[in-house]
């Protein structure tokens, strides 16, 4: 293996195309006049080259390009270079440019491993590489890549070899895995920081078990087929859009929580974490989030160590920036920590339950199998879309407050439910089971005398009771009916009740437990006093 120089001793100062001997030179800084660089060669760019510009006027096929200390610039044009050693195949340097269409081709078949050390820092002088083939390792040292492609150009093979996952790398155009490759598991992660256009991700179905962090402002980037890395990775969004484009983004944690810019578009996808003893999702500042598609979250770690912490929109925080959250299949606990929720779905969760102040814009259901549920305060927001349901499935809830507050909307309670703390009323519609008993520690209601509350029981003409063991304060426009403002329903209401407003002839019987009653507008003669019905 010959080493050619380009050199500034030629008649062309240094400036000059590929193809011509005039910028060549055996030795670094030497004369001028070698023959230029072939398939058995290495080409090397020092800083005894120049700041000139060597112009590729031919696609070369050379072993090796080591371009340390150069100064000047690159100009690919249309055409590509073609390496076909091992070892340390390309190194860059941080102070050349590269123009034109950049691309670099790794076409050596062998078993023996490569590196690549582009060493470039920004967008405008990043290189693609595309990888044909070869079984062996190949080592993506830190530095800045354009396009990653590790098919043959046509097929969906080409490198069958596993490529290294200890270094950090940033990708600014799009990555495309061929579906023989592997990679060695590592802490090195990927980082895809395009700032402008769509960059595709596709995996070939290969799982990267590395860290991913998006993060270009004005990037977008859109998966071309699952992407999955393993159970102590996260995945950070920072700035840009992630398009998941209907496929599952598998990861150990997510991080979402800044105040960029950024957007996170579902489509028919959905995150699937596999992380525990962690935070495993946080969206705690949603300022600058948008959320687009059917927002699912799936918490499938199925072991018992540890909490899982889930923090979903908090600052900045709305029904259109919170996600569905799926817990299944484990038994450790699970933290719900002062933020906004969609659906919150635990079918098949077996461990404990903690609710923080945590907000559900849609439905709750807790798994029978929960060892227990407790926490400070959860909010049934309702749903826009439509009624909304909280199911028990059994389980006593210890949570400290649970509060209805779906100013508009509708909340059903499922089942037979059994509160320890204080189920509030704040605005909205509460329907509790005809036929049933829901017991509460305290049932109190808002305070405002603007607020809209409706009890209701969920069939229409079927008593549906309610329990407490201390009852309403401050029940201005209460309203109590059943699903059709018809038939009747029973309602417990203890010593100190008031300002109940019967409304639209329902038919519901209070019991005052000795107490009094002070009948608020609309009360009507179907009410009867007394200790039981």
């Amino acid at each position: 293996m010959a080493n050619r120089y380009w050199v500034t001793t030629g008649t062309t100062g240094g400036t000059g195309n590929w193809n011509d001997t005039q910028n060549w030179s055996a030795t670094s800084g030497g004369a001028a006049g070698a023959s230029v660089p072939g398939a058995a060669d290495q080409a090397l760019f020092d800083a005894a080259s120049g700041s000139g510009t060597a112009i590729l006027d031919i696609s070369p096929t050379i072993q090796v390009l080591n371009m340390t200390g150069f100064t000047g610039t690159l100009a690919f044009g249309i055409n590509t270079i073609s390496v076909n050693s091992t070892g340390a195949v390309f190194t860059g340097s941080t102070a050349m440019t590269v123009t034109g269409t950049p691309l670099i081709i790794l076409t050596n078949a062998t078993a023996t491993s490569r590196s690549l050390s582009p060493t470039a820092v920004t967008e405008t002088n990043s290189i693609s590489f595309r990888v044909t083939g070869g079984t062996g390792t190949l080592t993506l040292n830190a530095g800045s890549y354009r396009d990653l492609d590790f098919t043959d150009g046509v097929n969906p093979t080409g490198y069958a070899g596993a490529l290294a996952g200890g270094q950090v790398i940033s990708v600014y155009g799009n990555f495309k895995a061929s579906t023989g490759m592997s990679q060695t598991a590592g802490t090195g992660g990927i980082n895809f920081v395009a700032t402008s256009g769509t960059k595709t991700i596709n995996t070939a179905g290969v799982t990267f078990d590395r860290p991913f962090t998006f993060n270009g402002v004005g990037g977008t980037w859109q998966l071309q087929a699952a992407l999955t890395s393993g159970a102590t990775r996260a995945c950070t969004l920072t700035n840009g859009t992630l398009d998941l484009n209907g496929y599952t983004l598998t990861t150990g944690t997510f991080n979402g929580n800044n105040a960029n810019t950024r957007t996170l578009a579902f489509g028919t996808g959905n995150i699937t974490l596999t992380g525990n003893n962690a935070t495993i999702w946080t969206t705690n500042n949603s300022s600058n989030l948008t959320v687009t598609g059917t927002p699912t979250i799936n918490a499938t770690y199925s072991g018992s160590t540890g909490t899982r912490t889930i923090l979903g929109p908090g600052t900045g925080a709305s029904e259109d920036r919170s996600f569905n959250v799926n817990v299944t299949t484990a038994s450790d606990t699970v933290s719900f920590n002062n933020q906004m929720f969609k659906d919150i779905t635990l079918t098949g969760f077996t461990g404990a339950v903690v609710f923080s102040s945590t907000t559900a814009y849609g439905s709750v259901n807790i798994s029978a199998g929960a060892t227990s549920v407790t926490g400070a305060l959860l909010v049934l927001a309702g749903s826009a879309s439509g009624p909304t349901t909280f199911t028990t499935n059994g389980n006593t809830i210890g949570v400290t407050t649970v509060r209805v507050n779906a100013l508009g909307r509708v909340v059903s309670f499922v089942g037979a439910t059994n509160l320890t703390g204080t189920l509030s009323l704040l605005d909205g519609t509460l329907k509790l089971p005809a036929g049933l008993t829901t017991t509460v520690g305290a049932f109190l209601t808002g305070a405002s005398n603007l607020a809209q509350r409706y009890l209701q029981s969920t069939t229409a003409g079927v008593q549906a009771t309610l329990s407490q063991a201390s009852g309403i304060v401050n029940a201005a426009q209460l309203t109590l009916q059943d699903s059709n403002a018809t038939g009747g329903a029973v309602f417990n209401a203890p010593t100190g009740s008031q300002n109940v407003d019967a409304g639209n002839n329902t038919g519901w019987n209070f019991a005052s437990g000795g107490g009094s009653l002070t009948p608020g507008k609309g009360m009507l003669p179907v009410l009867r006093f007394g200790f039981k019905f």
